[in-house]
């Protein structure tokens, strides 16, 4: 049971990395892992595939020349390789792209590759790192010696029989050059190059900053740097964020930075997401495929840039139509729709007459620009100190316990990453070898943390000017261009054209010929003599795991428990460092006109103002509630300071437009250090229940949001996903598109045996993967940007609704239920877990914790919710209080500003007599529901109410399968999908259902897996870099995925191949047993390794909950089922699912998925609908785009309404008209 990595490959070292479950497989597989990486065969067919070749149609293709293809021109890639050529000399690693230029990739030869192994692969240049718990050091070492790795002695590489054939340190000489770097120039502190790069828009780029770092041995300074950073950029509230990110006109939507801990360190900061103005628009379109004015570094930019194609070196492929077709298409990728004056002289006065004022209208990449505000907030910050004494002792708090963090969620990459840098500074710079390497130098790290934290706070204001202000520094501009992926595409076609020209028909075949001969001898060949010495798949049973306790209790068991929205705590205790709190809250019953506002709504809880409640005494002796108010910078600053992680996301799995699974649920998550329960407890529910939404937040946020859909669309994986997600899921009744909006098809009925246990609610759940899709939320958010802009009289509506969603978030389950079957939908039971150390509130820990958290979870929710009850209620019934109406308000304020004093005091009896009323209402209305309902599963989140995928029923002839262009990416993405079904409600699932279930994931496996059938015959052949097919179980999809493809057609002839081929010769594609139990193994360690950590334990258990097993003896039997699977049941499996790809007809329940680079050929369609029955539709991004029916200026409709139990409403629901606008 083990799992290998590619080589980490970096420009000063290569790893190979190698995890097994449990020691003694590591025993087992190191020799063999070794002998790989020190013998491997290096003959000529591998190089064929793995690295490159040209095939019988004159392409160039190969694993690498496939990855750096897709890779190269990316602007990630570009700006880091940008930067690092403007610190470092020709004459280091560290200027070169380590994985190859594809210009470049074709230059090298196999006997290139085998002289480079030779020189630095032998054990003498090797240090190997085994990380683990319970190791045994003897019989690793023996293994070792055994190798002829270590000499006999144990001790000391082995010598004898290799003469080195270089010197590594004068090979690593870092002073060699050093005054060729562009950094070094003595005519400015500021060197400066633009790069352009292939993008559907224009309307966002990317800036870079980067300084030399300290040398590697001076840890201590490496340390407080990453420190600085952290203080300087993490939060909404440090001073990069509130420069840049956090205002009324953003200058980027992210900071970020990266302390390169090389031998030769850098130091980088990196603004994404800046906007293009009018003036760089201009600046790209004169500069289209030529290096920057800017650029002092003669020609080396075109190895930055690619050798873009003149438009006469275009040929044919780019002519005029298509040209004009492409322009008309440019705002369908995500372009915002500016106009075509964009060329106009006076576009600068253009924007400013239309709205804009000065600073929205500057040009952020004019010369200095950028740079000068970098240096105002560091000369600020080295001039002025901190704001506050106390702040960086918290900062530094705040990095002891993130690093203890990483060390909890993944120890072995923690514990390497900590001692790489060590080695390689033995090895590089240590000139005496027959000194003992100094390994381990920071382990010491926390005791350099707790030496910087008692630093005075003139020592980080040095820092900052050491490092930082007065060094010299670089400076790369990341400019977007929507003609460049059209070049970069007619290049290669160019390139081919002159392949096919040089090798003629005779040699092409001979390619082709060569390229088959080269796949198949890769072919992996076990014989039944080297099978017979493989051991045997270990039980993962008798794997250690950490320990892992779960138990379950029911909150409505006391008279408050109508004011909660859940009705189960899941507790699950195992080794950790912190305690961990989940919310997951329904969503069901949310009114429709609200949807669209959840990410906004994600997106503002923690980083909005506050009003923070408190119990104070009286004057009079009479307890008083008090209101801190705490504007947004405070919030982000104590949620900071009290979680170790948090967030705020619409279902799991959440990536702010779209979540993995359960969109029906509204996730608030936390983790604090142990001794923090209660406050985690409290931080958390006091900002969900006391947030304030105010327009300028609101409007800096959905600023960023549309910036960040601008980016996403860049990416073609992202996009693959978006797109499928699209077409996968049905719209609901309100939502309206421009043709694709598909529902769900109500007469498909079940047909196949055996299905009738699976996991699925009688009635659907309608989740909001819809409402937060970029296909919503695009035009949704730029309207809102608009009305807060301009200050219109919806502002407040808006307001309104994020307070609504609130309010609907904080509704007993008893109003869940009522308002989500009064919406049409299927009520859900939201739940909470609590994940805490073993031992919690017993030992040496007992006097600050609880041996109650359920108990404190409960006390805190109450005591808020009661409060929030009470202060909406005299907030919104008009009653005059003497000691809250003494000022007058405006109505638009959120109520807990709405005085001239900083604190509100309310009376604790009055707040008493609020909540008691409250309760009996609820008490009531609750009892009344549950009598009308008889729905317990209603009130039982465990299994969860799920809707699997089926086939959807079209709209106006939507189409199945789609082919969409984008300008931004280089080579194709595919994703083919089709409906399967294997979760299944375990009190009525059979032993052929659980074997159905572990069956098609073991198939997959070895379909899948390295050196398997799908990497020979895609990979292999250099079609694309990745491919794979899997089950998403919740959302019951089957996908057969392609990324990174140069040839996808090629690529998904060779997947259905392989479908058909298992129908007439199974062995020879899925093998026999030994291929079996090898897939059984992988699959047993992905089962280990999910409980290997706490943080996957704690998922494990969730994930098992909702699927109905809510007992670890329960999850552990079932994953016993995976060592039962025998042939029958693969083939069984295969015939019911796998075959579905077949058939691509219309109706066939297939949705197939293609992005292309610009100007796709006609052929692909051709190809796709003669042979599979796929009839490709092309399509554009924008017509995917999901319009609502309802207005912002509608009023709630009566029976829907989502306000808390003190103002319901009892009318009966009315159909909505259709108003004019989407908001």
């Amino acid at each position: 049971m083990i799992q290998t990595r590619s080589s980490p490959q970096t420009e000063d070292y290569t790893g190979y990395t190698i995890a097994t479950a449990g020691r003694d497989g590591m025993a087992e597989i190191l020799p063999v892992f070794l002998d790989h990486v020190l013998h491997p065969t290096l003959r000529d067919d591998q190089y064929v595939t793995e690295v490159y070749h040209i095939d019988g149609e004159g392409k160039q293709q190969g694993v690498v020349f496939s990855e750096m293809a897709a890779r190269e021109n990316s602007e990630a890639d570009l700006l880091d390789l940008g930067l690092r050529r403007l610190l470092y000399p020709k004459s280091q690693t560290y200027y070169y792209e380590c994985g190859g230029l594809t210009p470049e990739i074709p230059k090298m030869t196999n006997d290139d590759i085998r002289e480079y192994h030779k020189k630095f692969y032998h054990p003498s240049n090797m240090t190997i790192v085994v990380a683990g718990d319970s190791l045994q050091p003897d019989r690793i070492f023996n293994t070792l010696i055994q190798q002829q790795i270590l000499s006999s002695t144990g001790d000391a590489i082995a010598q004898h029989n290799f003469t080195p054939l270089f010197d590594i340190i004068q090979e690593m000489d870092l002073s060699k050059g050093r005054e060729d770097a562009p950094i070094m120039s003595k005519d400015t502190k500021l060197t400066s190059r633009t790069i352009h790069f292939p993008s559907a828009d224009e309307d966002v780029g990317s800036i870079g900053y980067g300084w030399l770092g300290p040398g590697t041995a001076d840890i201590k300074t490496m340390v407080a740097l990453d420190i600085l950073f952290r203080f300087l950029h993490e939060t909404s509230a440090s001073l990069f964020s509130q420069a840049f990110v956090e205002r009324r006109n953003p200058l980027a939507t992210n900071v970020d930075f990266d302390v390169k801990g090389c031998i030769d360190s850098s130091l980088l900061l990196l603004f994404s997401g800046v906007p293009v103005r009018v003036k760089a628009r201009d600046d790209a379109k004169q500069h289209r495929g030529s290096e920057s004015a800017s650029d002092k570094d003669d020609g080396d930019q075109d190895e930055i840039d690619d050798e873009h194609a003149s438009d006469s070196d275009v040929d044919d492929e780019d002519d005029d139509d298509e040209e004009d077709e492409d322009e008309n298409d440019d705002n369908s990728d995500g372009s915002d729709d500016e106009g075509d004056d964009e060329n106009d002289s006076e576009g600068m006065k253009n924007d400013v007459k239309d709205g804009m004022d000065a600073e929205e209208a500057q040009d952020l990449f004019a010369a200095g620009y950028y740079h000068e505000q970098v240096l105002q907030v560091l000369a600020d910050f080295v001039n002025n100190g901190l704001s506050d004494s106390t702040e960086m002792g918290r900062v530094i708090a705040r990095h002891r316990t993130k690093i203890n963090e990483s060390i909890e969620d993944d120890p072995h990459e923690a514990a390497t990453s900590y001692l790489v840098p060590d080695i390689l500074a033995y090895a590089y710079l240590e000139k005496d070898k027959t000194k003992p390497a100094s390994i381990g130098t920071r382990s010491s790290i926390f005791t350099i943390i707790d030496e910087l934290d008692k630093m005075e706070p003139q020592f980080w204001r040095d820092l900052a000017r050491t490092w930082l202000l007065e060094p010299s520094m670089v400076e790369v501009f990341m400019i977007p261009d929507s003609r460049l992926g059209k070049i970069i595409k007619a290049t290669a076609s160019q390139k081919q054209k002159e392949i096919i020209s040089s090798f003629g028909k005779e040699g092409l075949a001979k390619q082709g010929v060569m390229v088959v001969e080269a796949v198949e001898a890769n072919k992996v060949n076990m014989t039944p003599e080297i099978i017979a010495t493989m051991p045997p798949i270990p039980d993962a049973s008798e794997v250690p795991t950490i320990p892992i306790a779960s138990r379950y209790l029911a909150t409505g068991l006391d008279d408050k428990e109508a004011s909660r929205p859940f009705k189960l705590v899941q507790i699950v205790e195992t080794n950790t460092f912190f305690t961990h709190l989940k919310l997951c809250l329904p969503l069901t019953h949310l009114d429709e006109d609200l949807r669209p506002y959840l990410v906004l709504f994600q997106e503002l809880v923690f980083q909005s103002s506050c009003s923070i409640p408190t119990y104070v005494p009286g004057e009079d002796g009479s307890e008083e509630i008090v209101f801190k108010h705490l504007d947004y910078q405070a919030v982000v600053t104590l949620v900071a300071d009290t979680f170790v992680s948090h967030e705020a996301a619409v279902g799991f799995g959440n990536d702010i437009f779209a979540c993995s699974w359960m969109s029906e649920l509204f996730v608030l998550a936390c983790s604090a250090e142990r001794s923090k329960f209660k406050d985690q407890c409290q931080l958390l529910l006091r900002v969900l229940m006391f947030t304030e939404f105010t327009a300028d937040r609101v409007l800096t946020v959905a600023k960023n949001l549309t910036t960040q859909i601008m980016e996403l669309k860049r990416d073609g994986g992202d996009m693959l996903g978006v797109i499928s997600t699209r077409m996968t899921t049905p719209v609901r009744g309100y939502e309206l598109s421009t043709g694709y909006c598909r529902k769900a098809d109500a007469t498909l009925k079940r047909t196949q045996a055996g299905h009738s246990a699976q996991l699925e609610s009688p009635t659907p759940v309608l989740g909001n993967d819809m409402a937060i899709s970029i296909f919503r939320q695009d035009s949704f958010l730029k309207r809102i940007v608009q009305e807060l802009k301009q200050k219109s009289d919806h502002v407040p509506k808006i307001l309104a609704k994020l307070e609504r969603i609130k309010q609907a978030l904080l509704q007993s389950m008893s109003e869940v239920i009522m308002n989500s079957r009064r919406n049409g939908n299927t009520p859900v039971a939201g739940f909470a877990q609590i994940g805490l150390p073993i031992g919690f509130g017993a030992g040496q820990h007992a006097e600050t914790e609880t041996d109650d958290p359920v108990k404190v979870l409960m006390e805190v929710w109450d005591q808020a919710h009661g409060l929030y009850q009470a202060t909406s209620r005299f907030s919104s019934n008009g009653n005059q209080d003497s000691a809250m109406s003494s000022k007058k308000r405006k109505p638009s304020e959120p109520f807990h500003r709405q005085q001239e004093q900083p604190n509100i005091r309310i009376l604790k009896d009055e707040i008493e007599a609020t909540i008691k009323a409250s309760h009996l209402t609820l008490e009531d209305e609750s009892a009344n529901m549950i009598a009308l309902s008889d729905n317990r599963q209603a009130q039982d989140p465990f299994p969860f109410p799920r809707t699997p995928y089926r086939p959807l029923a079209a709209y106006d002839g939507a189409p199945n399968s789609v082919l969409i262009s984008m300008k931004s990416i280089t080579s194709s993405y595919l994703v083919s999908i089709a409906p399967c079904d294997i979760v299944y409600h375990p009190d009525s699932a059979t032993e052929e259902n659980y074997l159905d279930q572990y069956a098609t994931l073991l198939l997959c496996e070895i379909l899948s897996r390295s050196e398997g059938p799908l990497y020979s015959a895609i990979r292999g052949q250099g079609y694309a870099y990745g491919c794979s097919i899997s089950v998403y179980l919740w959302t019951a999809q089957m996908a057969f995925e392609v990324r990174d493809a140069m040839d996808p057609v090629k690529a998904y002839d060779a997947f259905l191949e392989i479908i058909r081929q298992m129908d007439t010769d199974w062995e020879a594609v899925v093998g026999g047993q030994f291929e079996i139990e090898t897939a059984m193994a992988s699959q047993a360690y992905q089962t280990c390794m999910e409980r290997a950590t706490a943080g996957g334990a704690l998922s494990w258990v969730l994930r098992g909950a909702v699927r109905g097993h809510t007992s670890i003896e329960e999850l552990t039997k079932t994953n016993n089922y995976l060592y039962k699977v025998g042939v029958a049941d693969l083939k069984r499996v295969y015939n019911r699912y796998f075959k579905q790809f077949l058939n691509g007809r219309e109706g066939a329940g297939l949705t197939t998925v293609l992005l292309t680079p610009p100007s796709p050929s006609d052929s692909i369609k051709t190809h796709f609908a003669a042979q599979y029955g796929i009839d490709f539709q092309e399509a554009a991004l924008q017509d995917f785009e999901i319009e609502a029916t309802f207005d912002f200026s509608q009023a709630t409709r009566a029976g829907v309404s989502t306000s808390t139990s003190t103002s319901t409403s009892t009318s009966t629901s009315a159909s909505a008209s259709t108003p004019s606008s989407p908001l």
